[in-house]
């Protein structure tokens, strides 16, 4: 068993009003082994097909370029990258992210882009773990989560490979501890 330790960053604006739905901007992840040790990382950034311009916002909160975005690969062929990524050394693997919502992106860009959604049957959502096993009744962000685990952050809050980083820790901490 391998563990994916994924996040995500997506298209965003700073008011209710969007123009068009969030779609991944960018996908970090590490490939843990049976023993939570980190084996591999994965970063790519994702060029949407509808926002193609981030707002000042998003450029603001990630710290990505315009440029970059303009120069990035589509979601397509990044997404079948990550799966053969994932998929090189192992089939038996759990996907984790923190919340739901990025669960909800993935599967959003795959049905708009004709994408394969098998690596999403094995995902779970470790803030819901999380908050199950210290009986929190409040859902925490990541960052939250973190400092009161006293576990520093590494990298830039709102890059996606950073915050995966980060949620490794966070699952290697309570790894003995969680029930999937």
């Amino acid at each position: 068993m391998i563990y994916i330790v994924c996040d995500l960053e997506a298209t965003c604006w700073n008011n209710s009003f969007s123009p068009y739905p969030q779609e991944i901007i960018e996908i970090g992840a590490c490939k843990l082994n049976a023993y939570a040790e980190l084996e591999s990382e994965y970063s790519s950034l994702v060029k949407p097909k509808r926002g193609v311009i981030l707002s000042q916002y998003c450029r603001q909160l990630t710290g990505i370029t315009q440029l970059q975005i303009d120069q990035a690969r589509p979601f397509k062929v990044v997404w079948n990258e990550f799966i053969e990524w994932i998929e090189e050394d192992s089939d038996d693997f759990v996907l984790i992210t923190w919340g739901k919502k990025d669960f909800d992106l993935m599967s959003q860009d795959c049905n708009e882009n004709n994408c394969s959604k098998e690596p999403l049957q094995h995902y779970v959502d470790l803030k819901a773990k999380y908050h199950e096993l210290k009986l929190n009744d409040k859902a925490f962000s990541l960052n939250k989560s973190l400092k009161l685990e006293q576990i520093e952050m590494d990298g830039v809050e709102h890059r996606a490979l950073a915050d995966a980083k980060n949620l490794a820790k966070l699952f290697f901490k309570y790894f003995d501890h969680w029930k999937f």
